[in-house]
């Protein structure tokens, strides 16, 4: 009779229980994915222009969402945003809040340095705006912008678990959590660099899983490069999200230090580099430098 090699079995078990469970967290990774929502053909707009954009034109260019900076709100107030959203609606263009969450004019650290804790204070206080912000009539979805630190995240890490990336990433899940019941989607820009974590306290795999879509801002005058990195950096982003879709922000200008805006030609090379690269979508920043426009559907793969 033949003798049965038990460690054989054993092995042949262990190494079937792993191809099970890697199969099931693909799955669910694929069908959490597939159930979030999508951002794609999206615009910024600063919240003072609101009332300046042709929503027809934007339509009629394939724009499907409108990132609005939340200032509309302070300067034109809810009602006003609200009707304005509402005409954009009629033109099939979603609107989202646009939210500057550690940074508007002066940046504010997710933690607590003096309690070497998550700055819970600030945390609540910008979830009650932003919750606001989502129960205004025809607003769609909000885009939190500025989670993250000016590139000194390494600083602040303390023993106790209280780091910059767990912080950047409680206040996202709580931020996710505040709008489980509501019918909005909510989005989040990341820095386009592989260090995110160690600079910017970005864990983009980690925020995945609190955002229906992540949006690196490879904004690729500003790292003097071309359509290439944008390719490249839509790959490695898809790869490092894997509980959300992923939209790649585009500068329609040369850069922060020129804005100047550039041709059409190359903003078409860019978004459809972003699409080859994996990106569920584009999005165009911002509409104030966006001189030229096209359809935007045309560079749909």
């Amino acid at each position: 009779m033949k003798k049965i090699n038990i460690k054989n079995i054993k092995k042949r078990h262990i190494g079937l229980i792993l191809i099970i469970f890697i199969s099931a967290l693909l799955l669910s990774s694929f069908v959490t994915v597939a159930l979030k929502d999508s951002v794609n053909n999206a615009v910024w707009v600063q919240g003072k222009n609101m009332n300046d954009v042709d929503l027809d034109n934007l339509s009629k260019n394939g724009v499907q969402n409108i990132f609005i900076h939340s200032s509309a709100v302070d300067i034109f107030g809810e009602k006003n945003v609200s009707s304005w959203a509402k005409k954009a609606n009629a033109n099939g263009i979603k609107v989202h809040i646009w939210v500057q969450c550690f940074y508007n004019g002066t940046w504010v650290n997710p933690i607590d340095t003096n309690k070497k804790d998550f700055n819970y204070d600030y945390f609540n206080a910008k979830i009650d705006q932003i919750n606001k912000f989502a129960q205004i009539p025809g607003i769609s979805g909000i885009q939190l912008d500025y989670i993250r630190y000016p590139g000194n995240a390494y600083e602040y890490n303390y023993p106790n678990g209280i780091t910059s990336t767990n912080a950047v990433s409680k206040f996202v899940s709580m931020v996710s959590d505040s709008l489980k019941n509501k019918d909005v989607t909510l989005s989040a820009t990341v820095m386009p660099e592989r260090e995110d974590e160690r600079y910017y306290g970005q864990d983009v795999r980690t925020l995945s899983q609190y955002v229906d879509v992540i949006i690196p801002m490879a904004y690729s005058g500003n790292y003097n490069q071309n359509s290439t990195w944008i390719k490249e950096t839509a790959s490695y982003f898809k790869s490092l999200a894997w509980w959300s879709k992923v939209t790649m922000g585009i500068q329609v200008y040369v850069s922060d230090d020129n804005e100047t805006s550039l041709p059409v030609d190359t903003i078409k090379e860019n978004s459809k580099a972003a699409l080859e690269g994996g990106a569920d979508g584009v999005a165009l920043f911002n509409w104030e430098l966006m001189k030229n426009w096209f359809n935007l559907n045309e560079i749909e793969q």
